[in-house]
């Protein structure tokens, strides 16, 4: 789990980079509503990320050729450590999410609001859209003495645009991605950026086809909603967050006007960040190899490796070594056929590097939407001593165009 956490941070962290750039400098460039809509591009890179390798374009034969060091104990205990510390801080979110939805909740009274399509609760300092699969729009119990009649149908408007651009699902959403990667402090720098797009796009939406007395209106409810706005933090966006009130001014004030060459520049940025996301997942294109009677390429990609263990009896004996193991890979993706081709010392290392090929498993190849057997692969173990892996005997030892991983032995 901590792996696949980490692997997500380069692009996630690009992502966010561009899109916290785009908010600051460019939202008055390239329109409230485009600004907005770039932020599906974190679900969108997380997704293509993470897509099988059957679903991309893959040379039939690709092959990653490299050393491997099986990792010994005490990193299991530092990645263990790590797991820890990752699921504390995603536990105590949640856990302060759940409470503060539930506090909420409960506070909600039974009826809705006087001529209104709302209901009052103690929990909203400002009119807010509350709820994931019914939401409803909560409004404080001062909200008619604060606002007039005009003010009122504005704010329930600007609320109502909330559930229609489906707002409450893709708060929900970031909440999940901030909580599943919280330690990323550009994740909480986004979450803000998000919610200013956000709450700016909904304002376009509301006062676009409004007389400048009714934008006029608007404004003056959104400086009435900061002042009574709460002090405390809130997981939702609300009608009168303090943080967002100047720019919403400032965008009323001064109606912004789209510049599309930027705004199809950024758009291809965006399609390129894609593209190369999907792309990198993809195997480099296999190099011909002269001599390939003996070793066959590994034609599928690892998804579980059971590290070998070092033989007690050869680690006590200072002894180092190899293993060369050809095997078949089902249409299921476990190995099959696991035979000792090459080995030094002879059957020091055969016993361990056996049981441990066996319980491996690969992504297999598909053709035709179904799986392929593999037959005839090759891979060599590297039995090393010492803390510092050495693959100088690696290189000397190597077969060709055999994948290659170093076992050094387990630390107590």
């Amino acid at each position: 789990m901590i792996d696949w956490i980490i692997a997500q941070q380069g692009i996630l962290s690009l992502t966010l980079i561009l899109l916290i750039v785009s908010e600051h400098f460019f939202t008055s460039r390239l329109g409230t509503s485009l600004t907005y809509k770039l932020w599906a591009l974190i679900p969108g890179c997380l997704i293509v990320n993470n897509l099988p390798l059957s679903m991309v374009s893959i040379p039939s034969n690709s092959f990653a050729r490299y050393v491997v060091g099986v990792k010994p104990t005490a990193d299991t205990i530092a990645i263990e450590t790590w797991f820890t510390l990752w699921a504390v801080g995603a536990s105590i979110i949640t856990a302060y999410v759940l409470v503060h939805h539930f506090a909420t909740w409960t506070s909600i009274g039974k009826r809705r609001a006087i001529h209104t399509n709302a209901y009052y609760s103690s929990k909203a300092a400002t009119p807010m859209l509350f709820g994931f699969i019914a939401p409803k729009v909560l409004i404080p119990f001062s909200f008619k003495s604060t606002f007039s009649q005009q003010q009122q149908a504005l704010v329930l408007e600007h609320e109502a645009v909330h559930r229609k651009h489906c707002d409450h699902l893709w708060n929900t959403l970031a909440l999940a991605i901030a909580i599943l990667f919280w330690f990323n402090p550009l994740v909480w720098l986004a979450l803000k950026s998000f919610r200013i797009n956000q709450e700016l796009a909904c304002d376009h939406a509301v006062l676009k086809n409004k007389t400048e007395k009714e934008k006029l209106t608007y404004a003056k409810a959104l400086v009435q909603c900061a002042e009574h706005c709460s002090r405390t933090i809130t997981l939702y966006p609300t009608f009168g967050e303090k943080t967002t009130m100047i720019k919403r001014l400032n965008a009323i004030k001064q109606p912004m006007s789209s510049n599309k060459v930027l705004a199809a520049s950024v758009l291809s940025v965006a399609a390129l960040l894609t593209i190369n996301t999907a792309l990198a997942n993809v195997p480099p294109p296999p190099k011909a190899e002269a001599n390939m009677d003996k070793s066959k390429v590994n034609e599928a990609s690892p998804v579980k490796r059971v590290p070998p263990i070092y033989p007690e009896k050869a680690a006590k004996n200072d002894l180092e070594g190899f293993v060369v193991l050809s095997f078949d890979i089902t249409e299921t993706g476990t190995t099959d056929n696991v035979k000792v081709v090459e080995s030094q010392p002879a059957g020091v290392f055969d016993k361990s590097a056996k049981v441990a090929l066996k319980q491996w498993e690969y992504k297999p190849r598909i053709q035709g939407g179904k799986g392929v057997r593999q037959t005839g692969l090759l891979v060599q173990l590297d039995y090393q001593l010492g803390s510092q892996l050495d693959t100088t005997n690696a290189e000397k030892n190597a077969t060709p165009d055999v994948e290659r991983i170093i076992i050094p032995p387990k630390t107590k």
